[in-house]
């Protein structure tokens, strides 16, 4: 007797697409992957592919707009329960990020991974906005916080280049540091630290 595997019932069958698209990606690259082998692997016929997606690249944006969701969702969680402080904010933020990327490796890496030459030509790279960051920045220079010579803008666009890249070198392999250890590097790192005015009377002030 022939065993043969259930088809993908037609209401599931662009969760079943997005999750092998995930698998094949993550494993392979966008180059090396195409329409065909998303469905095999999905278990679904090459027509249901198309009337989901009209090509590999239409399921790799999907791929990585839930993903920039989900890891959305995850900062305004953690801010959610933070507190009123702005460094409880910025370490429960990037404590998400780091806990998203730990949670959901292969997304991560498909969606900010730089591997993805081929898909550029197909779109722009997707990105984390640096506008939130900015804009908190923004607010704590007019509290006399962070330095009003600090462009704002620019600086959180460099720490979260940063905070991405130093997230997909360690989902490459996690024994090269612990998860609370990069989360205290990071937050050592942020333009919330680095520029941020000495309280009057401390030693730093004195300096």
């Amino acid at each position: 007797m022939i065993c043969v595997m259930p088809r993908a019932k037609i209401q599931d069958a662009e969760a079943r697409l997005l999750s092998a698209g995930l698998a094949l990606f993550a494993r392979y690259g966008t180059e090396r992957v195409n329409s065909n082998k998303i469905a095999r692997r999905a278990q679904v016929g090459i027509g249901t592919f198309y009337s989901h997606f009209p090509d590999k690249f239409s399921l790799l944006r999907a791929i990585e707009s839930r993903t920039l969701s989900g890891l959305r969702e995850a900062r305004l969680a953690a801010l959610r329960d933070a507190g009123p402080r702005p460094l409880d904010q910025l370490r429960a933020s990037v404590a998400a990020a780091v806990r998203f990327s730990e949670e959901h490796p292969e997304a991560y890496r498909v969606t900010f991974g730089r591997e993805r030459a081929g898909a550029a030509r197909h779109g722009p790279l997707v990105s984390e906005s640096s506008r939130p960051t900015a804009d908190a920045l923004r607010r704590l220079q007019t509290q006399g916080l962070v330095q009003l010579g600090l462009d704002v803008d620019l600086a959180a666009r460099a720490y979260l280049s940063m905070e991405v890249g130093m997230l997909l070198w360690w989902r490459e392999d996690p024994s090269r540091a612990q998860a609370d250890q990069l989360v205290e590097t990071l937050v050592e790192l942020h333009p919330l630290q680095s520029a941020r005015v000495p309280e009057p009377g401390s030693r730093e002030a004195g300096d």
